[in-house]
């Protein structure tokens, strides 16, 4: 009974799946068939897996697979390859392959190109090395340009992850994808003794593979930025992304910052820059839709930085041929050279703060600084003295401010003994001295800013030195006395240590205690403070001179050796002429005459110490008003 029923249900089992069979089979007979793609689909082996787990062997599973209907037949496929296959399209064949590498060489690069994706692969400035001195790759396998290519089919396709076949052809390296009667094509083309490097991208004969109702060919670009330099932090705080804007300035996103900035404007190109290097996308139309995106961590070792940007290219498919050419730059980030291709990438140089208060500061540098140092540096080869003369021919230049300041400061000193009277004549009351110092001022002649005036005129060129010289690429890895390298900090054994000391770190720089001693004996021997008389309420200034130096040792400690010597020059310079000049060319009895030849003459009021007298006399009057 048991075995007949077993046989029942065995038959019953067994009709059931000749019916199934016999249905799916005049199923797939009757239906129709479409010639460009295949249409029914069916899963067969995991449906037994996901009802009953329990059951797999692991070591026996096989590829899932689906069956298409070809030419009228039912055939079973790999679900995988049959998925890449309707994605790809025409560009299925070119999904897999094995990669091959060529190189470009000249007298400047060494640019290694990878078939997979038709990619540069690795970049070597020849010219220059690492901190390490090991050659410097500022492309190591850190880059990827990938163009999205709509296809007709409605899916994209990525040129990074096609196989491209190679093809030399005498400075050029040409990357052919085709697909249907067409092809997409990269080509590469490395001039002599240039960093920038020829790109074109050619679309052609695809109107039938991709999409004929794109407008825009998007691309995607990242970028790695490898340490260079010794120093890493001073790397990541000089990090940024520049870009030209068609017809208009060069922009950029913070300085050493993490931001995301979309670009409403239409770009030239684009530059992923760190601090002595920078790697530009060039167009020879525009890029639109521009998004940029930097990532700067200043606790992150593996790299400076990384970078990101978003853009597009109008396509037009009227042409069945159609040509995008660009250029890509790895070089160095050197004013003067980058000056001469003429499309502004020499204001990716940082020459001033991003503060609009001080952007001035760039043209004396690009006008003045720049071309003295390029011309100095065509006939001494040490950029040691380069900056001793520097230094020596711009205080020659500021020499007649510089006498006019200490005229003035002596002025002061021989009314001194008058000012101290006043002082002790008016105690506390400082709007009264201060009414009586204007005339003193101004019965003598004596002017209460001429001493400070032509000084502070001289800020400009400090603040000048202040970005020029860690923007230098020229001083990277030159030696000087004991600076090693004068782009960083110089230092010497005794006083480098192992742990970190905070707003110190873990050494002090030579040139940097040298600049902090002498701006104490500027401060000490200066005449200026010596006659210069303390208001009321204000003698804690009189000791600011002293305990600034302090704080600049704390500030300038990191700061480029260059920079710091160029200020120790600038102070000892400053302390010669003072002495010169308070000895030989100042006669204080010849202007102690004068100023008393200068009380009998009638007081000509200018309209400015008029106001300010009357400014005097208001504060006078709300004093008087607050003791009654």
């Amino acid at each position: 009974m048991n075995e007949g029923r077993s046989q029942y249900i065995g038959i019953i089992l067994i009709s059931i799946i000749v019916y199934l069979l016999a249905a799916r089979f005049f199923k797939s007979v009757d239906a129709p068939v479409d010639e460009d793609v295949a249409a029914t689909e069916e899963i067969l082996s995991n449906d037994s897996i996901e009802s009953n787990p329990s059951n797999i062997d692991t070591n026996t599973i096989e590829p899932a697979t689906i069956i298409i209907v070809e030419n009228g037949d039912s055939v079973e496929v790999d679900a995988a390859d049959y998925a890449a296959k309707n994605r790809l399209g025409a560009f299925y064949p070119l999904a897999n392959g094995s990669e091959e590498e060529i190189v470009l060489e000249n007298e400047l690069l060494k640019i290694t190109l990878s078939s997979k994706g038709a990619q540069v692969k690795t970049v070597e400035l020849k010219e220059f090395k690492d901190f390490n001195h090991d050659p410097l790759m500022i492309v190591e396998e850190t880059q990827q340009i990938n163009y999205i290519l709509s296809l007709a089919n409605g899916n994209t396709v990525s040129t990074e992850d096609l196989y491209f076949q190679a093809k030399e052809d005498g400075e050029s390296v040409i990357f052919t994808a085709p697909a249907g009667n067409g092809s997409v094509q990269f080509t590469y083309t490395l001039p002599s003794n240039s960093y920038l490097v020829d790109y074109q991208l050619g679309l052609n004969n695809l109107q039938s593979v991709l999409d004929t109702k794109a407008d825009d060919l998007e691309l995607t670009w990242d970028y790695e930025a490898g340490k260079h330099e010794q120093d890493m932090s001073s790397e990541k705080t000089k990090s940024t992304a520049y870009w030209k804007v068609f017809e208009n300035d060069v922009e950029h996103i913070g300085v050493g910052k993490s931001k995301e900035e979309s670009i409403e404007a239409s770009i030239l190109w684009l530059s992923f820059k760190q601090r002595f290097f920078n790697a530009t996308f060039l167009n020879e139309n525009t890029f639109t839709d521009v998004t940029v995106e930097t990532e700067i961590e200043s606790d992150d070792s593996t790299k400076v930085a990384g970078f990101h940007g978003e853009m597009a290219m109008a396509l037009d498919f009227s042409d069945a041929n159609q040509s995008f050419d660009m250029q890509l730059f790895y070089g160095p980030n050197n004013y003067k050279m980058l000056k001469t291709y003429k499309n502004d990438m020499h204001h990716v140089v940082e020459l001033s703060a991003d503060f609009f208060l001080f952007r001035w500061v760039k043209w004396i540098n690009a006008w003045l600084i720049i071309p003295l140092f390029n011309f100095i540096e065509k006939f001494i080869p040490n950029y040691g003295i380069i900056i001793l003369i520097m230094t020596l021919i711009i205080k020659m230049i500021l020499m007649p401010l510089t006498f006019k300041s200490y005229v003035s400061t002596a002025k002061q000193r021989v009314l001194k003994p008058e000012l101290d009277e006043l002082k002790e004549q008016f105690g506390d009351d400082s709007a009264g001295y201060s009414r009586a110092q204007m005339d003193l001022y101004s019965k003598t002649g004596v002017s209460m800013f001429g001493g400070c005036l032509p000084m502070l005129l001289q800020m400009p060129f400090l603040l000048a030195m202040f970005y020029f010289f860690p923007s230098s690429i020229e001083l990277r890895q030159e030696s000087f006395l004991w600076a090693q390298d004068l782009s960083t900090f110089d230092t010497i054994p005794l006083l480098t240590w192992a742990k970190s000391i905070p707003l110190l770190g873990n050494h002090l720089s030579v040139f940097t205690i040298l600049m902090t001693i002498s701006s104490i004996l500027m401060a000490k021997f200066n005449p200026q403070m010596q006659s210069q008389p303390s208001q009321p309420g204000m003698e804690m200034m009189k000791y600011m001179p002293y305990i600034f130096p302090f704080f600049l040792l704390f500030l300038f400690n990191d700061f480029p050796a260059a920079l710091t010597y160029y200020y120790f020059l600038s102070n000892m310079i400053t302390f010669g002429q003072q002495f010169v000049i308070n000895k030989f060319f100042i006669d204080e009895d010849k202007i102690k005459s004068q100023l008393e030849e200068n009380k009998k003459k009638p007081v000509k009021k200018s309209k400015w110490a008029s106001k300010m007298e009357e400014v005097y006399k208001q504060q006078q009057l709300q004093q008087e008003q607050k003791k009654k």
